[in-house]
């Protein structure tokens, strides 16, 4: 299925009045590697840097299997020019967890592992907080969140979407997250009850109310076992934050 643009308006709760209208755009699990052809990355990131949006994020799977692809990484990356932030994913440390790191900070995308960051958006304090991957065993949601004010404008980026409910623990947030393909084939009512089953995850793809947060699973660009998608097709997601 070809790659599709996604736009959305977000009402956040807690969210300061001077972010209303800010626009993020969320890519997540590219998979660098064999089975995603880079002309199909470099125009998800030209999707999103074509809606000036205010920040672009990346929640992991950069890297897919061969640390050979690394280079690539770092090529397909080199030119976006929107602030950037991004957490691994569990294929980047199956591969090469150093490599995806600098050649995302090469590219001056900044890699947030259980850390955060405040910057001034529009005169008021907005808030990143970046939690690493809970597939192979790397989150600290503690240490990610330690210092993290409870209010204002909050955005969480994590690789695994199970970590939504211990984010929405710290307050209410937007919280992003990638992983798992939409299913990759999804078949509907089969598809997530499959999903629950095998994985115990309850969010598989879209929009989630998790307490008083809100939680987008994002289906991703690549592909890192079937190339074949149905019913969960590759997207850019561009997210416009409203004042709830």
């Amino acid at each position: 299925m070809a790659l599709q643009l996604r736009r959305y308006e977000v009402p956040i709760e807690g969210l300061d009045p001077a972010h209303d209208g800010l626009t993020i755009a969320h890519l997540t699990d590219i998979h660098v590697g064999m089975l995603t052809p880079h002309k199909k990355i470099r125009r998800a990131f030209e999707l999103a840097q074509a809606e000036n949006p205010s920040l672009l994020v990346m929640t992991g799977d950069f890297l897919c299997y061969n640390k050979k692809f690394v280079g690539a990484l770092a090529e397909l990356c080199a030119g976006i020019t929107t602030p950037s932030y991004a957490v691994l994913g569990n294929h980047d440390y199956w591969t090469d967890a150093e490599g995806a790191r600098m050649a995302l900070e090469k590219a001056g995308v900044s890699v947030l592992r259980n850390q955060h960051t405040e910057l001034m958006l529009n005169h008021s304090p907005f808030s990143i907080v970046g939690i690493d991957d809970a597939i192979t065993n790397h989150h600290d949601p503690k240490r990610a969140f330690a210092g993290v004010r409870r209010d204002g404008s909050r955005l969480v980026l994590t690789h695994a979407p199970n970590l939504a409910d211990r984010c929405d623990a710290e307050g209410p947030s937007l919280i992003l997250a990638g992983h798992t393909h939409g299913g990759h084939v999804h078949i509907p009512r089969v598809t997530p009850a499959l999903f629950r089953r095998v994985t115990g995850a309850r969010y598989l793809k879209g929009w989630y109310d998790v307490g008083r947060s809100k939680l987008y699973v994002n289906c991703g660009v690549g592909s890192s076992s079937v190339p074949i998608r149905a019913g969960a097709p590759a997207e850019v997601a561009i997210l416009t934050l409203r004042a709830a």
